[in-house]
């Protein structure tokens, strides 16, 4: 399915890769969490690896529809080759031949009802045609350098040339979401179509517990793919995005979120691992009347990390200047500092003086003592010579007046 090139990369990819190590089992064969607030991957399994995402497609195919729609209320009308493709076991939301929809209609059945109809008649009147509509969604799939993803269809369906993997689904969803027009149809829980019908998102179709955490989703399923749910959500002021491939049975692909959620929401959190006045390093000073002077951080930085972190264990390396000299300007940059915990680099800043220093000049005559000395001697020997010279002059003037007489 892949090329030879993609499997190199993915090996990069991987290598790459920063990622908490999963304590948990999921029913999901393929995963990726990320924590939103910092952009970082907290949990993978498999995240690159191909594989039929059913509906997930939809992701893809509603971002494009959106950019390629200039009037979102304009209201188009379902024709037959909307149906092209459509067996009855793929669900639509039940348009017919005729019925006249706007686009908004079209994008909340896409994304909430999932309907196979809706994604079409988005596809067939935002660019033409389906061949079109796929077209423009490979070619969104270059613009954002995904590896291991292909379309042949915009619904979902069980292809050996539509695939992607957990990776690029997210950087898909990611990209999405950067739009507040699919930011918007995502992240809604239910709408009312133009013709009166209500639609829920089909999430909720999968538990009757409070999901109101999860912000947005997008369910697929399909027989090779199985099930396979995109979401974001929110808990404790922490934003994720998880993407899952290929649970099993009905269901799991929703418990395996709701595990994923509730396990980091209760085991992870943001700890301080250095503070404004947290002091870096202890530093001489030169020319000045403070001996030494504590450089302090400057900075606040907070990572999310474990409960049981311990901040006594954290280690800040400090690579720079080994003194201070007194007239250092304010702002300068004095050095770089690596934060450390458990032999893993956390995080790294430059330290900043903002400090102040007296100049002392006995500092300074004793720091450059052996200088002074010679400039003494020599300025010493300028008067002893001027001295002489002088009295030369003194003795030359007396013997010419002794001569007059």
């Amino acid at each position: 399915m892949a090329k030879e090139v993609n499997k190199v990369l993915l090996v990069l990819l991987l290598l790459f890769d920063i990622v908490f190590a999963s304590e948990i089992n999921l029913s999901s064969k393929n995963y990726i969490l990320y924590n939103m607030n910092d952009n970082t991957i907290i949990d993978k399994k498999n995240p690159h690896k191909e594989v039929n995402i059913a509906s997930l497609t939809k992701i893809m195919s509603t971002i494009v529809a959106i950019e390629n729609i200039k009037d979102f209320d304009k209201k188009v009308t379902i024709t037959n080759d909307v149906f092209d493709g459509i067996t009855w076991d793929i669900h639509i939301t039940g348009f017919k031949k005729g019925d006249k929809v706007t686009y908004d209609d079209l994008l909340y059945s896409t994304i909430l009802d999932s309907g196979a109809d809706a994604v079409n008649a988005l596809a067939i009147n935002s660019c033409g045609s389906l061949d079109a509509f796929v077209k423009k969604m490979n070619q969104k799939v270059k613009e954002l350098n995904l590896k291991n993803t292909k379309f042949d269809n915009a619904i979902g369906k069980d292809s050996a040339n539509n695939y992607s993997s957990a990776y690029d689904i997210a950087q898909i969803l990611k990209y999405a979401l950067k739009n507040e027009k699919f930011k918007k149809v995502f992240r809604t829980k239910k709408y009312k179509l133009s013709n009166g019908k209500i639609i829920k998102r089909s999430v909720e179709l999968y538990t009757n517990n409070n999901i109101s955490y999860i912000t947005g989703a997008k369910t697929g399923y399909y027989d090779n793919a199985l099930y396979c749910l995109a979401t974001t959500a929110t808990l404790n002021d922490v934003n994720y995005l998880f993407v899952s491939l290929g649970a099993y049975p009905k269901g799991m692909h929703l418990a395996d979120h709701i595990k994923e959620y509730n396990y980091f929401d209760s085991n992870y959190g943001y700890k301080n691992i250095v503070s404004d006045d947290t002091v870096i390093i202890r530093l001489k000073t030169k020319y000045a009347k403070e001996k030494e002077i504590d450089i302090n951080a400057g900075v606040s930085i907070s990572k999310y990390l474990r409960n049981d972190f311990d901040k006594e264990k954290i280690k800040y390396i400090y690579e720079g200047l080994n003194e201070i000299k007194y007239n250092l300007k304010k702002g300068t940059k004095i050095g770089n500092v690596t934060i450390s915990y458990d032999n893993q680099e956390l995080d790294n800043f430059d330290l900043i003086y903002n400090g102040t220093l007296s100049f002392s000049l006995l500092s300074y005559i004793w720091v450059n003592k052996y200088y002074v000395l010679i400039l003494l001697f020599v300025f010493t020997l300028i008067v002893v010579v001027i001295y002489i010279n002088k009295n030369k002059k003194i003795r030359k003037i007396r013997k010419a007046i002794r001569k007059t007489i």
